[in-house]
């Protein structure tokens, strides 16, 4: 470690992320330099005595820089897995320490907050029994009496607090009418009687159906349909017209009544202590 920190500059904090960063860095500084030296002996056919003697000097500098990237590459490589092990090691005894604190604050909670919890529950589970023994009470007597007026029925049956408080309404059957853009097909009605033919009445009527629109917003054109009008071929071409129809039917559904309070199950606080609610 002594020996890569001398690679770094002060204070640069050494880890593999740093390490790696500074290993490509090396590579990419010796392909540079692989470069800059064929570059520097590509001219050497032409070169006179001095031009190749500078030219030679330049290529064994290139050559030493290279070297000492490399040696800088490869110590660097050869450390890094023990810096990752010592990273790995570092991580792994702080999350066993975090662990254990939250072992530690589980346990106090346990002992000590769930202990006032239980308190609380205590009192207020003694309340909502009441309640509900009350709520009890007075199912009872609202059954008894509507008994008694089915065989003497002086005034109207009495509605359990279960209808009036804690049903949600019914949803009627109905339905759901807008405005949509729709094409129109409009049939005339049966000819006019003549002297010699007679005709089965019908009435002019139109089929209105709704439109598909596009991706544009504007209504998908539709084609013209034949019809037979007593024995002559009549082409009915709709009309695109603004007409109110139903989009959505919706079904009468009952209301939900929720769940008895009775069957509510308060078990104790703690143990060996009766249950609250079925009482104990």
């Amino acid at each position: 470690m002594n020996m890569i920190s001398k690679l770094f500059a002060p204070k640069t904090a050494i880890t593999s992320a740093t390490i790696r960063a500074e290993i490509e860095r090396a590579e990419s500084e010796i392909t540079a330099h692989s470069a800059q030296l064929e570059g520097v002996l590509a001219g050497i056919a032409v070169m006179n005595d001095s031009q190749h003697a500078q030219a030679e000097a330049d290529a064994a500098a290139i050559k030493r820089a290279i070297t000492r990237l490399e040696a800088r590459a490869n110590h660097l490589a050869a450390e890094l897995p023990n810096v990752i092990a010592a990273e790995e090691a570092a991580a792994k005894v702080a999350s066993d320490d975090a662990l254990r604190q939250r072992a530690e604050a589980a346990r106090k909670a346990n002992t000590k907050e769930a202990a006032k919890l239980l308190a609380d529950y205590a009192v207020h589970a003694t309340r909502v029994s009441e309640v509900i023994a009350k709520l009890e009470a007075l199912d009872i007597e609202t059954t008894a009496v509507n008994a008694a007026l089915r065989s003497n029925p002086v005034a109207e049956n009495v509605a359990g607090y279960d209808a009036i408080h804690r049903r949600s309404p019914d949803r009627q059957a109905g339905e759901r009418r807008a405005v949509r853009k729709c094409w129109v097909y409009r049939y005339p009605g049966s000819p006019r009687d003549t002297d010699k033919t007679k005709f089965q009445y019908e009435a002019p009527h139109e089929v209105v159906r709704q439109a598909d629109i596009g991706r544009d917003g504007k209504a998908i054109p539709v084609p013209a349909v034949q019809h037979d009008y007593y024995g002559r071929v009549l082409t009915i071409i709709p009309t695109l017209e603004d007409r109110e129809v139903v989009f959505e039917r919706v079904s009468f559904r009952p209301g939900q009544t929720e769940a008895t309070l009775s069957s509510v199950r308060l078990p104790p606080a703690f143990s060996a202590e009766p249950s609250f609610w079925p009482r104990g």
